[in-house]
């Protein structure tokens, strides 16, 4: 196989994997909508404020050294969660799922934390880094997401 074939093969290979990870239609128009300036690259729907539903956590793709995670509303509005170093990594969990990963990470003889769950809404983690998540819950009484959590591997 000659080097230029090689490298189209390549090429196609790429293209077919970004296009396989590219989000769906509602995903890419509410990031428009809140004016993202970089692609969604993960992302996980949840009620992280009771009673309202359409929301989204996303992580952005790295500029420079990071990738950012936020929370989309529905709305379009954008709260800022945290940096993160490494491949994006997050998860939307509901509080029974998350109490129930809390006590898997409390039986594991390697992975050390908890979660902690202070409402019924949605609970978004993420890696920070390639061995620490971190967990946030919207707080109505701080008016903030807040962080109910995580773990080290």
């Amino acid at each position: 196989m000659s080097q230029v074939t090689r490298a189209c093969v390549l090429l196609l290979a790429v293209s077919s994997t970004m296009a396989a990870q590219a989000p769906p239609a509602e995903v890419a128009e509410l990031a428009s909508r809140a004016n993202l300036t970089h692609p969604v690259v993960k992302w996980c729907t949840g009620e992280f404020r009771k009673g309202q539903s359409g929301a989204l956590a996303v992580a952005l793709s790295p500029s420079a050294d990071s990738g950012r995670y936020l929370i989309l509303e529905a709305d379009a509005t954008v709260t800022d969660l945290a940096k993160y170093a490494g491949g994006a990594d997050l998860s939307c969990y509901s509080r029974a799922d998350a109490e129930a990963l809390s006590a898997s990470i409390g039986e594991s003889e390697t992975v050390q934390g908890r979660i902690t769950p202070r409402s019924d809404t949605t609970v978004v983690c993420g890696f920070v880094t390639n061995t620490e998540a971190v967990c946030w819950q919207y707080s109505p009484t701080e008016r903030a997401f807040v962080r109910v959590g995580g773990w080290i591997t």
